[in-house]
């Protein structure tokens, strides 16, 4: 699905919290670019669409 690597990358690049940065790349492995939260963080991930 996605490396360490990977993860460490949207962890840092995007100041994510673990649980958040694998939230964020699970997203962009099925291709889902549409995310329907409350947490501002994700308005920093450039693939994913915040609708709150």
């Amino acid at each position: 699905m996605y490396t360490e690597h990977e993860l460490y990358k949207v962890l840092t690049e995007f100041r994510l919290l673990p649980s958040d940065a694998i939230i964020a790349l699970t997203c962009k492995h099925y291709d889902i670019d549409t995310i329907l939260t409350f947490d501002e963080d994700f308005k920093r991930v450039p693939w994913l669409k915040v609708i709150p």
